[in-house]
């Protein structure tokens, strides 16, 4: 049988760098070398632009999808290779967060 990991984290809106209010939250379920990421947010107005949800690796951000928000509502879910993730050769375990924001600013 293979190991199971789940990981469920709050997410809060930042604004001139102070915390703000509860706006969702993410979910990582591990299986194996599978990896099922669902992220949920509420209150949200993008003002139509499109919101990237990026993994965090040091410096770097991997972007691994596009989180759609329709009424300040949105919701985003994937299905990553834990061992390779989006092809970049590198396994879940070297990430160690998660960002939703804009796509133009990071």
């Amino acid at each position: 049988m293979s190991a199971y990991h789940r990981l469920i984290s709050y997410i809060y809106a930042y604004e001139g760098g102070i915390k703000g209010k509860n706006t969702g939250f993410a979910k990582l379920e591990t299986r194996g070398t599978s990896c099922r990421i669902q992220v949920s947010v509420r209150r949200v107005f993008a003002g139509g632009s499109p919101i990237g949800v990026y993994l965090l690796a040091g410096q770097e951000e991997i972007r691994i999808g596009t989180l759609f928000v329709r009424g300040g509502n949105g919701e985003f879910r994937a299905n990553v290779d834990a061992s390779n993730v989006e092809g970049t050769g590198t396994g879940l375990d070297t990430y160690f967060g998660l960002a939703v924001h804009d796509v133009k600013n990071s």
